[in-house]
């Protein structure tokens, strides 16, 4: 497929999604992070900064709405699309990919995981560029095999005094063909992708030992990759350098919080891993799981194949990687999202091997079924709810419920005339009302702590204030104030049943 053919439909498909940016109901993780771009820092308590600094990019350009801030998602979604059909070459699954949940409704969200696949796939791209620059060409192999010649010929004649120039020259051109280099800017690329990839979430350090074995896969002499490889870690420590800075400032509380997250034990193993398995099923199909033995049975061969080589390290060590943890600790089902980029060309080099069969063909259409299923369902319930979800789990609905809410809730505060700092117990409803344009604060202590508990927000810092919450605050959180007065109740009802409300309660020593 030439370059033209290859752009048109990933611009349709951009296209989509920022009609999809626009329709699709916000989450309150997204306010999350669009609150960050409203105070840029090195890092952040959750994550690193590269979601903030995209947002606030975005923003800038198209103005603190859910587009403006949902653009760069769709800028890293179609990327990402791109990259894999680069190195795809049954388009089949290309266009299959794109009808995974991850691209075909989630491609619009805009998480740390946006920028985190795309500098994922960046990097996929930029290595197996290195690895085809390090590999000779089949063409440039029969070169060499004739320079050989040429060259034991020109030494016989050397030897007999008759040609000596034709020596050194015909072994320089031997020398040049033998030994492929990569040029000291490429490292400098690569090592600026890592760093920006670490900068969005520290998934992306795996990418690092699945490279380094990408090179040893290679056999080539250490000297033509291990300084350049070098060279690029110390680029991207330098990038990503703004994460350290940030957690010297906090004595390492947000690294020590997020290995605490992941090193926490689940009481069962096999469910552990059962849920996992099956999240990622949903999301992508059977196809990265029953290809994995398959892989790993056939390293040595995909090996000897650069676009391959790559594709094998960075999708079996990070999924085996991911499976072993879930056997350990509770995986979020967008861990292990990284896996799923580079598993597509291996998967088209198994599908060119079993295509005569009409079974295998069968069966690779209903390794993507599950994923099929699950769009079909998503967009059903979004517009009529599918009554066997129950309704506690219906977190689209909810979601929608609670954004209303929260609009409604700066409505009422905006009628008292006297616009004080709102305090909540969540840092999901206190960015819901951020993004409604009120001093929102969480209260330190309540609920899990967040970017918006550092420092520590209390109520007791002010004499008069907001607080949402569906009852008072506890004692202990609200010493020095009488009783609180109810300025308003707002419900917040979805399919027909309602959920904690929304009171507003005003606290004043006054």
């Amino acid at each position: 497929m030439d370059e033209r053919n290859r752009i048109w439909p990933i611009a349709v498909l951009f296209a989509i999604y920022l009609v999809l940016a626009t329709v699709l109901p916000a989450v309150d993780d997204e306010f999350y992070y669009w609150c960050w771009s409203k105070d840029v820092q090195w890092s952040y308590f959750d994550h690193p900064p590269m979601s903030a600094v995209l947002m606030r990019l975005s923003t800038t350009l198209f103005g603190d709405t859910v587009f403006g801030f949902r653009f760069p998602a769709c800028v890293s979604s179609a990327f990402v699309i791109y990259v894999i059909s680069r190195l795809t070459p049954i388009k089949g699954f290309v266009w299959a990919v794109v009808l995974t949940p991850l691209f075909a409704i989630f491609a619009v969200v805009m998480t740390p995981d946006s920028p985190l696949i795309m500098c994922w796939a960046a990097y996929l791209w930029w290595l197996v560029e290195v690895h085809r620059r390090l590999t000779p060409t089949a063409d440039e192999r029969r070169k060499s095999e004739v320079h050989v010649q040429i060259y034991s010929n020109a030494q016989l004649a050397e030897t007999a005094q008759l040609v000596p120039d034709q020596s050194r020259t015909t072994s320089a051109a031997l020398e040049q063909v033998q030994q492929p280099g990569i040029p000291q800017h490429w490292w400098f690329i690569g090592g600026v992708i890592l760093g920006c990839g670490v900068l969005s979430k520290y998934t992306m350090g795996l990418a690092v030992p699945a490279g380094f074995l990408s090179f040893l896969f290679a056999r080539r002499r250490w000297q033509e990759w291990l300084p350049g490889y070098v060279a690029h870690g110390v680029c991207a420590f330098v990038v990503a350098s703004p994460i350290l800075i940030f957690n010297i400032g906090h004595d390492f509380e947000p690294l020590h919080f997020q290995w605490k997250h992941v090193a926490e034990k689940v009481p069962s193993s096999l469910r552990s891993l059962g849920d996992f398995v099956g999240v990622q099923i949903l999301a992508f199909g059977t196809m990265p799981f029953f290809l994995f033995p398959w892989v790993c049975y056939h390293t040595r061969q995909l090996c000897r194949n650069p676009r391959l080589r790559v594709c094998v390290c960075l999708y079996a060590l990070p999924l085996a990687f991911f499976v072993y943890k879930s056997t350990q600790s509770r995986l979020e089902a967008n861990w292990a999202l990284i896996c799923f980029i580079s598993v597509w060309p291996l998967a088209s080099e198994w599908y060119q091997s079993v295509r005569a069969s009409q079974t295998w063909r069968w069966l690779t259409a209903a390794a993507f079924l599950p994923p099929l299923l699950s769009v079909i369902a998503i967009y059903t319930h979004m517009i009529c709810p599918i009554s066997i979800v129950p309704v506690r789990a219906d977190r689209i609905h909810r979601q929608i419920a609670q954004n209303a809410a929260a609009r409604e809730v700066e409505k009422k505060i905006r009628e008292q005339g006297e616009l004080l700092p709102v305090y909540t117990d969540t840092y999901q409803l206190t960015s819901l009302l951020r993004f409604q344009s009120l001093d929102a604060r969480q209260i330190f202590g309540l609920t899990r702590p967040s970017h918006f508990t550092r420092p520590p927000r209390r109520l007791t810092d002010v004499d008069r204030a907001y607080v949402v919450l569906e009852t008072p605050l506890p004692s202990e959180f609200s010493e020095g104030y009488p009783p609180p007065r109810l300025i308003a109740d707002i419900p917040v009802v979805y399919r027909g049943q309602a959920d904690r409300p929304y009171r507003i309660w005003l606290y004043s020593k006054d």
